[in-house]
């Protein structure tokens, strides 16, 4: 596949085999953006793509989900996007369709396993999951593998996420967790404290923090430069979205500590990554509970709540939204603001009434 510019928008290129067996090149142009392009060449190429596997046959639904990945694979997506493809097939098809036929999936059978995934994880886990067996399994229907879609009409489970209010750490928690890992010599100079410090005062995504090197740390300008993220696989890749590129003004205490970080650090890797080039699935959630529980905290939030709280103590004291959006690395402000509606609410309120008060005062 190739994407590229044009003077009248996106264009994209692809070629496949078709249902026939030859293969076939196709192109459009026009698109807005790369994304809707990539997305198109995606779709049409596995709409048009020759199955292997035949109506009639007894088909293990594990190797139609192979083939269907693949496919969608070869017609472009992101390394995110496979993971999460990688992640379906390791803990939903091998462990609940390993050696099952496409026929033999009943909308029973897919119940389920949607019961029994669901038991422990939220139901916004379970819709992901969900959604990746859904389209290959939708798929099959259409190749005329099956006879009907079990996936139709079934009922997602799962435990509600935790309210708006359960996500953030409150602003006098906030301040707890920075004066805690400040003041524990220990602490601020381990790799998991610190990076849990770092991203309390940044609001980095926890990829964009483990990729950060010495070089992405500008101590003279007080600011990091975030150019990179780091993948569940330990890959370096581009971040999110172009406007996740950006240069993060930090505080004078960041520095402060930071010299101490880096100066307990008796050996760096090649790439001289701050937090010696860890995986996400060295992230510890667990010890970042462990202090909030040792303070007392209310919620328990997650590392990825840090940068939730971030920006809810930020427009707590009175920092712009559209500022805070583009810190974030959010691609429009309107993301920002679907995130936190519940704080832009509070401040709505407030705003209101010192509206009320002001114009009450009229003489």
């Amino acid at each position: 596949m190739a994407v590229y510019k044009t003077e009248h928008g996106w264009r994209v290129e692809i070629s496949f085999k078709d249902t026939t067996g030859k293969y076939r090149k196709k192109g459009k142009r026009g698109f807005k953006t790369k994304k809707e392009a990539e997305a198109w060449a995606a779709e049409y190429s596995v709409a048009n793509s020759k199955p292997t596997l035949q109506k009639g046959t007894l088909t293990l639904f594990s190797d139609y989900f192979d083939e269907y990945q693949q496919l969608r694979f070869d017609a472009g997506l992101k390394e995110t996007t496979k993971e999460s493809w990688h992640a379906v097939r390791k803990y939903v098809v091998d462990v609940y369709f390993k050696n099952v036929t496409l026929d033999q999936i009943t909308r029973q059978m897919y119940q389920a396993f949607l019961n029994d995934y669901s038991s422990d994880k939220k139901r916004k886990s379970v819709v992901k999951r969900h959604q990746i067996m859904k389209q290959v399994i939708e798929q099959a229907f259409h190749d005329g593998l099956i006879p009907s879609d079990p996936t139709y009409g079934v009922i997602i489970p799962g435990a509600d996420s935790k309210s708006a209010d359960e996500k953030f750490l409150q602003v006098d928690e906030f301040n707890q967790l920075l004066k805690y890992i400040e003041t524990n010599d220990k602490l601020i100079k381990w790799n998991t404290s610190f990076m849990i410090y770092l991203i309390a005062l940044s609001g980095l995504r926890a990829g964009e923090a483990l990729a950060l090197t010495r070089d992405d740390v500008d101590i003279d300008a007080h600011n990091i430069s975030v150019t990179k993220t780091k993948q569940r696989s330990g890959e370096s890749t581009t971040p999110k979205t172009k406007s996740s590129i950006r240069t993060i003004a930090m505080p004078d205490r960041f520095f402060d500590n930071y010299e101490t970080f880096i100066s307990a650090k008796s050996e760096w890797n090649d790439a001289n990554e701050l937090f010696d080039g860890r995986r996400w699935a060295t992230i510890n959630n667990h010890w970042l509970e462990r202090i909030e529980r040792e303070l007392g905290f209310e919620n328990i939030v997650s590392v990825h709540g840090l940068r939730h709280s971030h920006v809810s103590y930020l427009l707590s004291k009175g920092v712009d939204i559209n500022y805070a959006s583009k810190r974030l690395g959010h691609s429009n402000v309107t993301i920002t603001q679907q995130v936190y509606a519940h704080l832009l609410r509070d401040k709505q309120q407030s705003e209101e009434a010192k509206t009320l008060n002001i114009l009450g005062k009229i003489d």
